[in-house]
């Protein structure tokens, strides 16, 4: 056991860096030192450094490592879709809330101001002020004064809420209050019956729960004449419904009942205020009366609680039952979905990861990188997609390896090919020019020269059927072979025969090449050669004249017995300035992009005119007519010139 904790500590001290683990430090030194009975604030204050500094770092390594970059986006939308809504819901749910029991506490004092309002004007028709005040007795503190006359802007049938002086108010001074006044006109002045609203205030107050806060305002009657809307009170009749606008300082305010108390959920919050149109007695001026009604959740539900006067129905304990578990449910309905949207947004946000890191580790040229897919979604389907492509990606990378490997293969076979050309500059020959050009790596064109030792060259030129390596590796052979043969004692007849019978004792019948061979010596001109089955040669003159030599012949390989008998030699000396021409299908048979044939009868024509580098002319007019399309098969141009004097 201690050998591993040994060990353990080992390892963790060699991992340590200060630089990193300074808050495990922190955490470390302050937490013991905190506790009693110690209890040092300094080193309590290092252990929230370091807890706050490692809390943000996990948060930290939790947002990089476990939330995925598009599982970021996902929760984004899985906030704005089920959160967000929510919330909105609970929002509008307690906004309509706020405004129901608003409008229900409104209208209930509403009704109990119009109900008092018809009493006050029943009563006032009564001709006896003791009847007057008998019909108002159950409405609270009434009382009559009469008056010679009325304040200026008051009207004789004037009914409705004032704000004047009281009519105890004691010996110190007047107090003002709002009271309901009715006028009636006499004979010798007016009788005006007023009835208290303490009663109103109280009717707030046992409707909301808590204290009601009445405001005193002037009424601003510019605007307030401008702002109203039509409402409907029952059936079809509409009525004008003013909006009540106050401005300026406020006159009064006072408070009805005690306030409220609670905290959190219970915290007591106000209700809509409400308006009445309250005229100022003495001047005859219209203002605005607000009374702003306080409760709390408490207070709201105190209806529900059960106590020796008050007991809860079977119906309201089912409607509580009923109201708890739809809120139950619905919770958990967003919880489950909340989770589900998590765990979605996980799943889905691990995948992408996946795809992410298989196509990081195909850009670094891993391909073997492949992806478990997860599910049956498009996102599962585009694993797959991806583990097929990096099959095909590692198929072809070891395709591409492959062919590289012959690719290069075929450039050392080709250097080869090449070395195995005769080396003109060597033979310090300027009467010949040669030149190959392979349609592929290699070719299956070959040409050789061999001098002589009576100063004649013995020259060849051949095409093997078919292209790429296989030609080539027979017109390297076709050189061993020919190199056997005493070229300076047999004639170019002999020599093509010998070389026929070889061929066809060692290789199939559908295996043949065409050759030109033959002998030239450059100081006399003169020359001779045989032609087995190769295109025709051109015999130029110095003054321009085109013959085309073309003597009998068939392919190598084609027959053993009739070979020699097909053979004809041409023979014949240049004159100085004359050349002999000799060429491979190739150049014949290259093609312009419309797929006609470059043909023999052009390159007569090109021959007819004047040039002073023979083989630049033709390969150059090729080229123009081809318009840089690749050459289909090898060509080869091997040119005898005999100088001038």
């Amino acid at each position: 056991m201690i050998p591993f904790l040994q060990n353990l500590l080992g390892r963790g001290w060699s991992a340590f860096r200060l630089r990193r683990h300074w808050p495990w430090v922190l955490l470390a030194i302050g937490l013991p030192l905190s506790l009693p009975p110690v209890g040092s604030g300094c080193a309590g204050f290092l252990a929230w450094v370091g807890g706050l500094v490692l809390l943000v770092q996990g948060l930290h390594w939790i947002w990089v490592r476990l939330l995925f970059r598009v599982s970021r986006r996902l929760w984004v939308i899985l906030a704005l879709m089920s959160v967000l809504p929510v919330a909105a819901l609970a929002l509008m749910l307690l906004s309509l809330s706020w405004l129901g029991l608003g409008a229900q506490v409104s209208r209930s004092t509403q009704q109990t101001l119009g109900a008092w309002e018809e009493a006050l004007k029943a009563a006032n028709g009564e001709g006896s002020d003791t009847v007057a005040l008998q019909a108002l007795r159950t409405y609270g503190d009434a009382w009559i004064e009469h008056h010679p006359a009325l304040p200026e802007g008051v009207p004789d049938t004037f009914i409705g809420m004032v704000w004047a002086d009281s009519h105890d108010a004691g010996p110190k001074g007047t107090r003002k209050d709002t009271y309901l006044r009715a006028v009636r006109k006499e004979p010798r002045g007016f009788r005006l019956l007023s009835l208290s609203l303490g009663v109103l205030g109280d009717r707030a107050q046992a409707l909301a729960g808590g204290q009601v806060v009445f405001h005193l305002i002037p009424r601003n009657e510019g605007l307030a004449g401008k702002h109203s809307f039509k409402i409907q009170a029952g059936g079809r009749t509409q009525q004008e419904a003013p909006i009540l606008v106050g401005r300026g300082a406020i006159i009064a305010t006072w408070t009805k009942g005690q306030p409220l108390q609670g905290a959190g959920m219970f915290a007591p919050f106000d209700l809509p205020p409400l308006a009445f149109t309250i005229t100022e007695w003495s001047t005859g001026q219209p203002m605005v009366l607000t009374a702003t009604p306080e409760t709390n959740l408490y207070a709201l539900f105190a209806g529900f609680r059960s106590g020796e006067r008050q007991a809860l129905s079977e119906g309201t304990v089912k409607a509580i039952a009923f109201v708890v578990l739809v809120l139950l449910g619905l919770i958990l309905a967003q919880t489950l979905a909340a989770v589900l949207g998590l765990v979605l947004a996980w799943s889905l946000g691990r995948a992408v990861n996946d795809l992410h890191g298989g196509v990081h580790r195909l850009s670094l040229g891993d391909f073997s990188a492949r992806i478990h897919p997860r599910g049956r979604d498009q996102v599962a389907q585009l694993s797959s997609a991806f583990n097929e492509m990096a099959t095909r990606l590692q198929t072809a990378a070891s395709e591409r390896e492959e062919r590289l490997r012959m690719e290069q293969e075929l450039r050392v076979a080709r250097e080869v090919q090449m070395r195995l050309l005769p080396d003109l500059e060597a033979l310090r020959m300027p009467s010949v020019r040669a030149i190959i050009l392979p349609a592929r790596e290699v070719a299956g064109d070959y040409y050789d020269l061999f001098p002589l030792f009576d100063g004649a060259l013995a020259f060849l030129i051949l095409d093997v059927s078919g292209k790429g390596t296989s030609a080539a590796f027979y017109a390297a052979e076709t050189k061993g072979v020919l190199s056997a043969l005493d070229k300076q004692s047999l004639g170019p007849v002999e020599v093509a025969d010998r070389l026929n019978a070889i061929w066809c004792q060692g290789h199939d019948r559908r295996l043949f090449l065409t050759l030109a061979y033959g002998t030239f010596h450059p100081r006399s001109g003169r020359y001779q050669f045989v032609r087995a089955g190769h295109p025709s040669a051109f015999l130029r003159h110095a003054d321009g004249l085109v013959s085309r030599l073309h003597p009998r012949g068939i392919g190598v390989g084609l027959t053993a017995s009739r070979f020699r008998d097909a053979l004809e030699l041409n023979e014949g000396i240049l004159e100085p300035g004359d050349s002999l021409i000799f060429y491979t299908d190739g150049l014949s048979e290259a093609l312009a992009p419309d797929d006609t044939f470059y043909g023999e009868d052009r390159l007569e024509a090109l021959l007819g005119c004047p040039s002073e580098d023979l083989q630049a002319s033709i390969l150059a007019d090729v080229v123009s007519f081809s318009q840089g399309r690749p050459l289909e098969d090898d060509l080869t141009l091997l040119i005898l010139s005999r100088g001038l004097a």
